[in-house]
């Protein structure tokens, strides 16, 4: 049996006791993995969506920042403007003016 449950990220773990995010402390418990993803992107969370569709392979996937498991601003999509600019959530990069894109200021987030 395998168990998807998106909201605790559950994704792709097969006979899911637990919850798939953990905080650094208990991910360094875990001595080995076979698959070690940096980047919980995208791209990084799909390949460990896969990855983990097979039972008998253990994936870790690191990402940057602190542990914001059951932060309202990071749980409610309603309030992700909050966090922009914030730097306890927002990493501020800018851009210089783009000359092939009409002078526009990008902001990188």
């Amino acid at each position: 049996m395998t168990t998807t449950n998106e909201a605790n990220g559950l994704n792709g773990v097969h006979e899911a006791q637990k919850s798939a995010l953990v905080g650094v402390d208990e991910f360094l418990t875990h001595q080995t993995y076979d698959y070690l993803i940096c980047g919980g992107g995208t791209a990084g969370l799909a390949i460990a969506a896969r990855l983990t569709e097979n039972p008998d392979v253990t994936v870790g996937v690191i990402e940057a920042g602190k542990n914001r498991l059951g932060d309202p601003l990071v749980d409610v999509p309603a309030l992700f403007t909050q966090m922009l600019g914030n730097k306890e959530y927002d990493w501020a990069w800018d851009t210089i003016p783009q000359v092939r894109s009409d002078h526009m200021l990008r902001l990188v987030r």
